[in-house]
């Protein structure tokens, strides 16, 4: 799944790319109102999937945290019903 998701920001960078730099080359041309509004819209998308990006990361890694520290505690709890039993088997054994 990375290599997949990586694939498809490396395809948004590249159109978003292709996308401000024809708009800027025809801005520099002739500045009309409508080209500005396409370089601001642009930025503003811009940012808009930067932002979705980071989110992404930060989701997987909070997941990732998460189940980590779920798993971590799961391991302690079997550790001490282990122990726990341990130490019940050796109190029966003493009080016979």
């Amino acid at each position: 799944m990375k290599k997949i998701d990586n694939l498809k920001d490396m395809e948004i960078w590249g159109d978003i790319s292709f996308l401000a730099s024809t708009i800027l080359k025809e801005y520099n041309k002739k500045k009309t109102s409508r080209l500005e509004d396409m370089a601001d819209a642009i930025s503003r998308l811009t940012f808009y999937f930067q932002e979705n990006i980071n989110n992404k990361r930060l989701y997987k890694k909070a997941l990732s945290d998460y189940r980590l520290s779920r798993n971590r505690a799961i391991e302690r709890a079997r550790k001490s019903e282990k122990e726990n039993e341990k130490l019940r088997k050796q109190n029966q054994s003493n009080s016979l």
